[in-house]
């Protein structure tokens, strides 16, 4: 993971400026509670305690408690990694 770019969730000004940037070209739902990213038929909410949700138009990804993302711009990818969890959002 060479090319990624890890953000804390604690950080939570750097994780918003991070999606903001991902999200580029798509839409942005910004609450109290966090993020949800619209790009295309993907969607892609962070929260501020950790809880990531993904919807893809053939798969859901939801998990609690993770402590960072990882994005590489580039790319246009998040990577989701913690215990046995390993997921990357990438833009359609």
């Amino acid at each position: 993971m060479d090319d990624y770019e890890r953000v804390s969730i604690e950080d939570w000004a750097a994780v918003a400026d991070h999606l903001r940037e991902f999200a580029a070209g798509g839409e942005v739902d910004e609450s109290d509670e966090g993020i949800e990213v619209t790009v295309g038929s993907a969607t892609l909410l962070v929260t501020k305690d950790g809880r990531v949700a993904a919807g893809m138009p053939l798969h859901d990804f939801e998990d609690g408690g993770v402590e960072a993302l990882y994005f590489d711009h580039d790319a246009e990818a998040i990577r989701v990694e913690g215990g046995d969890v390993s997921y990357e959002f990438r833009k359609p």
